[in-house]
């Protein structure tokens, strides 16, 4: 009876493997001063029962190999001055037992570092204030909340891939023009504790470094803390 595509292609591939694995044998042994002929001793009682002890070993070296999680890329480097960010790379959270509220974004994006500032996908990013955060007024996280509602407002992932390439970070975010520390706020996604508080992503620049943190939509947001967004 003549095998099928499938069949064939399924022999095929496990010859391929047979072969892969003989070839291995032969360049292990090799590596120890031994021949093609040492091979033969496989087929004898001892030796395959200590070929069954290493296989067992092996199988079970694979099936935990297996069962890892696997890893997933969160940036891509391009070049000096461009990165891809992966919005869909799993989120790091604020704090131990964060949730997820709310999110947008997903896929790759394109991050690039011009001479006017940070651009991505093509767009400009700005460090956006709502008119209640001028002046020295505040405004409840919540409420501010509202207002960015239907804003380009950016994924943490990029906060994340811009923190592990500090280079990209434009100098002018470290300070407003009054030389106070900008918190930078990404709200794509909110963040939710288990007793129902909401908090936003950010980082910031101080004593020579960046750090990252979170804020309670309950507190009051002022000047200090822009949203970075997308120009319209």
């Amino acid at each position: 009876m003549a095998k099928s595509k499938k069949q064939v292609e399924a022999i095929s591939s496990g010859m391929g493997v047979f072969v892969t694995i003989i070839s291995g044998l032969v360049e292990l042994v090799k590596s120890f001063g031994g021949s093609i002929e040492d091979l033969y001793y496989l087929g004898t009682p001892e030796g395959r029962q200590k070929l069954e002890a290493v296989a067992r070993v092996i199988v079970e070296k694979a099936k935990e190999e297996k069962l890892k999680p696997k890893s997933i890329e969160r940036f891509r480097i391009i070049n000096e001055t461009t990165i891809m960010v992966n919005l869909d790379a799993p989120l790091i959270l604020p704090f131990n037992g964060a949730e997820i509220e709310f999110q947008i974004g997903s896929g790759w994006v394109k991050v690039e570092k011009r001479t006017d500032g940070l651009y991505v996908d093509g767009c400009k990013v700005i460090l956006h204030l709502v008119e209640r955060q001028k002046g020295g007024k505040v405004i409840k996280g919540y409420e501010l909340r509202e207002e960015l509602s239907g804003k380009r407002v950016l994924h943490p992932n990029i906060m994340d891939a811009l923190f592990e390439n500090q280079y990209m970070i434009p100098a002018d975010w470290k300070k407003d023009e009054s030389g106070n520390i900008r918190f930078i706020f990404f709200w794509a996604v909110i963040f939710r504790r288990a007793v129902g508080k909401l908090y936003v992503r950010c980082f910031y620049f101080s004593d020579g470094e960046w750090f990252r943190g979170f804020r309670w939509l309950g507190d009051d947001w002022g000047s200090f803390s822009p949203a970075a967004l997308l120009a319209s």
